[in-house]
Formats: structure tokens, C-alpha cells, sequence
């Protein structure tokens, strides 16, 4: 084996307004008071804890690239609301990972994570895929569904690291599915720098860290060349890209840790 080291949180009692703001804060079990009045909720909302009402998504509720208490280190939920807090009654389904605040653009990183053994079953330089020959340039590659798709195009027996991503979905969140990709090196090195803040929202969901001590590498979807990919590696104290060949044949230790834009 060849392996280079290179290199608010504030749940408001209200979802969102409906109507008229109050102008005091008035406590209250009433859920059409708060805001929950409607039955159902056909592209996502949340539930009043008090009864069986909803509030439906808004472009001003907790929902959507513009919402500021989505961050690194929030907590996406099966409804699509993401906020820094744990709550009760929602289904937790990946922690956000990736924030651009230029253009909003945000991932979030699962939960769970899947043992797929190798990043590929042949040495092939799979086109549509950029080479990154260090670990400075690779990681500005955030095409991390994009890869996935040029890896699956050749064949999703031969790339089983792309194809577990791929097949994800969370309990909870079986819809998502399809929506999942391998990471890139670009959004695993923006995890690092905020790793921080991120093991905050695993830690509230009782989920492993980004950098867990008894697991050793986690795949990414940038490649190097016909031979190589990049890893995410956390075999020392330090969590760092490194460069591992895609057909290693002691995979065993090698994971996926799939990502989701939102």
C-alpha cells in the first residue's frame, strides 16, 4: 500500500408567523394560537407538540438555504427543518457538514456510516472526474454527486464505495434515497476545518464523530489518478486527506459517510 499524509441555537415556540405577530410573548398550549393550523402538510412542516395540527413550510420558517441557525454543526431533520437544537418528536437524519454563505449552498453528512470495502473494483481513470494530485488542490472539488454518478455510469458493482452512497436513505427519510452521494475531498476538508462545531451536532444525536478514534479511513469521491483516490483518515490525532489506492485489498477498515445537499 501506498499512503501520502498531505498535508441560533433557539427554538422558537412558533415555527413561523401565520397571521398577525403577537405583539408579547403569551404562554400558551394552543396550537392555532402558535401557528399550527393545518391538517397536513404536503411538502413538509412541523407538528404542534400540543394536538395534531401543523405548520406548513414557509419561505420564512426554519427551512431553506437562507436560514441563518442552519450551520455548520445544525441538525437537519426528516422534515427539513435545521436548527442547532435536538428536538423532540422530529427525526435527526444528518448534520450540516458545508455552509457557503455566498451562495448558501449547504451539505449535510449522515449519521450512520456504511462498511463498502473498496473505492473500486478496476484501475480506471473514470472520466468526468478532475485528478487531484494534492491535497491543497483537491480540496476545492465539491462535486461530490457528480463524481458519484461517473463512477456508477461504468458499472455500481465496480465502485461499491459510490454505490452504498448512492442507495442510502435514513430510517425515517426513505424518500431521500437517490438523493445521497460520496462525499467529495473538497466538502471532507471543509469538515475538518469546522470539525469542531460538527462533533457538537453528532454528539446531541448521540451519532459517532467526524473523526472517530476506532474507525481508520472513510472514502471520498475525488480521485488522484487510475490508481488512487482520496481518503479521509483519521488514524493519527489529527484527521487529514490522504491518498490510498481504490483497489487496497484490505478494505475492511475503509467506510462511507454519505452527504446530501440540502
Amino acid at each position: 500500500m501506498r499512503k501520502f499524509t498531505l498535508l441560533t441555537s433557539v427554538l422558537l415556540t412558533a415555527p413561523f408567523a401565520v397571521g398577525n405577530v403577537l405583539a408579547q410573548c403569551v404562554a400558551t398550549q394552543d396550537c392555532a394560537s402558535l401557528g399550527y393550523t393545518e391538517t397536513s402538510c404536503e411538502n413538509g412542516g412541523i407538528k404542534c407538540p400540543f394536538g395534531d395540527k401543523w405548520a406548513c413550510k414557509t419561505e420564512s420558517c426554519n427551512f431553506g438555504s437562507d436560514n441563518p441557525d442552519c450551520t455548520y454543526g445544525s441538525i437537519y431533520y426528516h422534515d427539513g427543518t435545521c436548527i442547532k437544537e435536538l428536538v423532540s418528536g422530529r427525526i435527526p437524519i444528518g448534520i450540516v457538514v458545508y455552509d457557503d454563505v455566498i451562495t448558501h449552498e449547504k451539505w449535510i453528512m449522515a449519521l450512520s456510516y456504511l462498511s463498502a470495502g473498496k473505492w473500486s473494483t478496476e484501475r480506471v481513470d473514470v472520466p468526468g472526474i478532475t485528478n487531484f494530485e494534492s491535497s491543497l488542490t483537491a480540496g476545492s472539488d465539491l462535486n461530490s454527486c457528480e463524481n458519484t454518478e461517473a463512477m456508477l455510469a461504468l458499472g455500481e458493482s465496480k465502485y461499491p464505495a459510490a454505490a452504498a452512497a448512492k442507495n442510502y436513505a435514513p430510517e425515517g427519510a426513505e424518500n431521500t434515497k437517490g438523493k445521497w452521494c460520496l462525499p467529495s475531498a473538497g466538502i471532507w476538508g471543509t469538515a475538518i476545518k469546522y470539525a469542531s462545531d460538527i462533533n457538537v451536532g453528532f454528539s446531541k444525536t448521540s451519532s459517532i464523530s467526524l473523526c472517530p478514534p476506532t474507525l481508520t479511513n472513510f472514502w471520498s469521491s475525488s480521485e488522484v489518478d487510475a490508481e488512487y483516490a482520496w481518503v479521509f483518515d483519521n488514524s493519527s490525532p489529527n484527521c487529514y486527506l490522504a491518498q490510498l489506492s481504490k483497489t487496497y485489498w484490505d478494505s475492511s477498515y475503509y467506510y462511507v459517510r454519505p452527504v446530501m445537499k440540502i
